[in-house]
């Protein structure tokens, strides 16, 4: 034998004793002809020469497993077996090896792998049952890809029952992917909503509509989470799709019926803190129900002193956040170098003298209500940062680093030509668009005169002092009120009857009316200048009670209340006086 035979057969006894298996040579009558340590180490004696079957498996005939023709044909076998006594898993390789003479002998390659199968058959009975419960669940458990549309790349076989399609159909960017079945007024909104969550490391929840594989339209409950790798990059998102359509339509359902109720009363003289009667105004008492039924911003068009604060109040206390707070801002009385930090607040040194830190309006509407008056007195550089936290970017307070963010819901208000700012280059037109949602147009009072009678029997009611009686305004007082202008509409006609309770005259845009002359005048110049007492008492009982019928616009009940008496007394006096 050579140098290199003997190298290379040192090489092959090395290589053999390292082998974590047996190691054997059979002769074509199945005899063994070689084996390694492991072998003997196993069976603890040198089992060459005897049967292989018998030696290593006990087997009184040749293995069913043993693929002996297959070899002595001169192929190369590889298979997995389970002993049938000991119950453990092998891997088996057997390979020909020609001999000298001419013959055939059998390599074999034996290692046990009953730990690595039992292993493999934890993690397929592991997989199993993950997958029944997956595709058991009311709903679709989903992987997406971490790219710019989060397109879907597993779905469970959930989606067969929620949606009607396949989860082969949802995966990818086809035509039923599950983006493009997403309602198209939603998707945004979704996606945006899982980009911002996802960014802050947060798990995300929302409710959207889809479209199922029949056309029907149902709502649906996203909840999941991202997906990250150990450099901290997005690499999917996972989560769970459940129909919440029962439960949503309950809850649409009785938002409608409410509106419905609330919106039955076809006589509506008061709403809230706001009163009239007028078809106008019951108009305005639509779109506050239906304001009040949505979360998208409103703005209020109206004429200085026509109520529009009333409004967003009533709109804010009928809404979903009423028990957060109404933060109503007078845009116009903001200095423009102090608008940033009044909305988004300071930090503790931001300026000299900010001893501490201090939240802004944002800070303070958080869940509830956000009221800009004024809002075309807003700069365009405030739009920009107004319109980012809009858009659920978020703010900085003066002298922070820290991004905050606010859920509330604004409520806008102007007696400007909003639409005249944008051409004029003074309104951003996106911030234009973003605020204008919902518009609501109040009518100014000289539009709804029918509705000045009951105006001023609300303010002369309040402004009544504590425990004294109200007072009545006489006839041509009422009418010169009910045929002037209003140019500073509701507002001004308060501030006008505040003046006549405290000084008795009526002042209309600066000019005293001598309309409003003193009642106790006015009522001696018609009494008879003569005949008795209980004559001229007769006549002033009978121009008292004509006075309070016209108060109170001939209600007879409310003429019997200011009178202090009771109804029928009140009726007997009128017949008795001959007033019909």
């Amino acid at each position: 034998m050579s140098t290199a035979d003997q190298h290379r057969l040192s090489y092959f006894e090395a290589i053999v004793e390292a082998f974590d298996g047996m190691v054997y040579v059979c002769s074509p009558d199945n005899r063994i002809e070689f084996v390694n340590r492991q072998v003997m180490d196993q069976l603890g004696r040198d089992p060459v020469g005897e049967a292989c079957h018998q030696a290593l498996y006990g087997n009184g005939e040749i293995c069913p497993w043993c693929p002996e023709q297959d070899v002595f044909q001169g192929k190369t076998v590889r298979w997995e077996f389970r002993h049938p006594t000991t119950g453990r898993w092998y891997y088996n390789m057997a390979t020909p090896i020609a001999n000298a003479d001419g013959s055939i002998s059998k390599l074999s390659l034996c290692l046990d792998i009953t730990e690595k199968k039992q292993a493999e058959n934890a993690l397929l009975e592991s997989q199993r049952r993950l997958s029944t419960l997956m595709n058991n669940l009311p709903g679709i458990v989903y992987r997406c890809r971490a790219d710019e549309s989060f397109v879907m790349e597993f779905a469970s076989q959930g989606s067969k029952r929620l949606l009607g399609f396949e989860p082969h159909e949802l995966i990818g960017t086809g035509p039923n992917a599950y983006q493009r079945i997403v309602h198209p007024q939603d998707r945004k909104n979704m996606l945006d909503l899982v980009r911002e969550t996802v960014a802050m490391r947060r798990p995300f929840s929302f409710i959207y509509r889809i479209r199922a594989a029949s056309g029907e339209e149902k709502w649906v409950w996203e909840q999941g989470e991202g997906v990250f790798d150990d450099h901290d990059r997005l690499v999917a998102l996972e989560g769970f799709i459940s129909d919440v359509t029962a439960y949503k339509e309950v809850e649409l359902d009785l938002r409608r019926e409410n509106l419905r109720l609330r919106s039955s009363i076809s006589d509506r003289y008061r709403f809230g803190d706001i009163i009239g009667k007028s078809e106008p105004m019951q108009a305005v008492y639509d779109l506050i129900l239906k304001a009040a039924a949505s979360d998208a911003s409103v703005i209020i068009f109206g004429e200085s002193g026509s109520g529009k604060e009333l409004v967003a109040r009533a709109i804010h206390r009928l809404s979903d956040r009423r028990a957060g707070e109404f933060v109503a801002v007078n845009c116009g009385a903001i200095p423009r170098d102090l608008m940033e930090r009044e909305f988004f607040g300071h930090m503790k040194g931001a300026f000299t003298g900010a001893n501490a830190d201090k939240g802004g309006f944002l800070d303070s509407a958080d869940r509830g209500t956000l009221f800009l008056d004024e809002i075309g007195e807003i700069g365009q550089n405030m739009q920009v940062k107004l319109l980012r936290v809009l858009d659920g970017v978020g703010y900085t307070p003066l002298g922070g680093i820290k991004l905050k963010r606010s859920d509330f819901r604004v409520i806008a208000a102007t007696n400007r030509d909003l639409v005249k700012l944008v051409k004029d280059g003074r309104m951003r037109e996106d911030f234009f668009y973003r605020i204008r949602i919902l518009p609501i147009q109040l009518p100014p009072l000289r539009e709804r005169k029918g509705d000045i009678p009951l105006l001023i029997d609300h303010f002369m009611a309040t402004l009544a002092k504590g425990g004294q009686e109200q007072r009545h305004l006489p006839v041509r007082v009422r009418e010169a009120m009910e045929t002037y202008s209003w140019p500073g509409n509701v507002r001004e006609l308060q501030n006008v009857l505040h003046t006549y309770i405290t000084l008795g005259k009526l002042d209309l845009m600066g000019q005293i009316s001598d309309t409003a002359v003193d009642e106790q005048a006015a009522t001696e110049a018609l009494l008879p200048a003569s005949g008795g007492l209980r004559q001229r008492m007769d006549a002033l009982e009978k121009k008292m009670i004509l006075s309070a019928l016209e108060a109170s616009r001939w209600h007879r009940g409310r003429a019997a209340e200011a009178l202090q008496l009771n109804y029928k007394t009140l009726q007997r006096k009128m017949k008795a006086h001959g007033i019909n």
